[in-house]
């Protein structure tokens, strides 16, 4: 499937896909560069990437993962091997980009059987060396060195401590960015003003914390006000076609679904839905299905069949299975069971559900 960055607002440029991906341009001295928000699945995926720099004249500075799950980190590593690119991610997920094994494992539970070593679940490894902390600022100084800031102490300020990676080029003010809508060809991207300062406008990504839908995943708004949200919320023909959207935390899915509610940004886009404006209808959609599955596991333990002895995660994993009519395999089987797990558990804190040990058996009940 082809990647093709289009412009969509500012310097902010968007590749519509299975996984949605991001691409921010900016000016360096006389150089143009480019972030990626996400590689894509594959080692393909990497080289469609490179060839879009390269049509838009553009040297990739850095890759940012949103998080470690294989179809947003899969051309990592072609692309850190072909342009020395920086990788940035959060400290947890970028022990998965460097151990890709810990995914099948953590999903399985156990060392993964041969059928889920596969790259649907392990990318390829890549090393991060831009360990971000959200939330947080990602900037360039005037000698062309990333830098990691807290938000505070961004938009144009000298942050005190900071982090520095490999030097690159020096930047031109934000402020003097040309929208792609009225560019010709790359080498406009920004008019040059040799007088601006990085000082009165560094380019200037701003990292938020978005778990829930795994370990430490984060999303990036652009200074264009486009905020890649990644796997935070899934748009409604997915949760149709799939019923179930995974999720590792469901607490803290549901408190990032009320700070994107209340988020500023002019535009969202998720990695799994059409970019919007609309956000609330979103997030509506996403939190209503949590609580129907929610429901439909509760309904599944205090069925006729489990509600004397109690469900096993095995006759919960069945009923929901069942009720989604969901075609399992290997993959299937691990992603969703951990989701159903995950929730298992949060109604058990919720003090919906209690779990016991009887007769050499986990087993699930309605709390009284």
């Amino acid at each position: 499937m082809p990647i093709l960055f289009e412009p969509f607002l500012g310097n902010t440029l968007v590749a519509r896909g299975p996984t949605n991906l991001g691409l921010y341009v900016f000016k360096q001295s006389d150089v143009a560069r480019a972030i990626v928000i996400d590689s894509g699945g594959d080692e393909d995926a990497g080289r469609k990437i490179l060839r879009e720099c390269e049509r838009l004249g553009v040297e990739l500075a850095m890759i940012i993962n949103t998080h470690s799950n294989a179809d947003h980190c899969g051309g990592n590593a072609f692309l850190s091997k072909r342009t020395g690119c920086s990788i940035a991610a959060t400290e947890l997920e970028a022990a998965f980009l460097s151990y890709p094994q810990l995914e099948p494992s953590f999903l399985s539970g156990s060392f993964p059987q041969k059928a889920l070593r596969n790259k649907f679940l392990m990318a390829q490894p890549s090393r991060a060396n831009c360990l971000l902390e959200p939330p947080c600022a990602l900037t360039f100084d005037k000698d062309g060195r990333w830098q990691l800031s807290k938000p505070a102490q961004v938009h144009g300020s000298a942050a005190a401590n900071t982090s520095q990676g490999s030097p690159i080029n020096e930047l031109q003010s934000a402020s003097t960015f040309a929208p792609w809508s009225a560019l010709t060809s790359a080498s406009a991207i920004i008019p040059k003003n040799e007088s601006q300062s990085a000082a009165q406008g560094m380019p200037c990504l701003q990292i938020m914390s978005l778990p829930g839908h795994y370990f430490s995943m984060i999303g990036i708004l652009t200074p264009d006000n486009v905020f890649f949200v990644a796997d935070s919320l899934a748009g409604a023909p997915i949760l149709e076609k799939y019923g179930l959207f995974f999720l590792y935390d469901i607490e803290a899915e549901l408190a990032t679904l009320s700070m994107l509610e209340s988020s500023e940004a002019e535009w969202f886009v998720p990695a799994h839905a059409e970019p919007t404006q609309d956000i609330k209808s979103l997030v509506d959609i996403n939190r209503a299905k949590i609580f129907e599955i929610a429901d439909v596991i509760v309904s599944a333990v205090n069925s006729e069949a489990n509600c004397a002895e109690g469900a096993t995660l095995e006759n919960v994993m069945a009923a929901v299975f069942s009720h989604y009519d969901i075609v399992l395999n290997a993959n299937q089987y691990v992603l969703v069971g951990s989701t159903i797990r995950s929730y298992l558990f949060w109604l058990c804190d919720q003090g919906k559900l209690e779990n016991a040990f009887e007769h050499q058996r986990m087993i699930f009940r309605i709390k009284r």
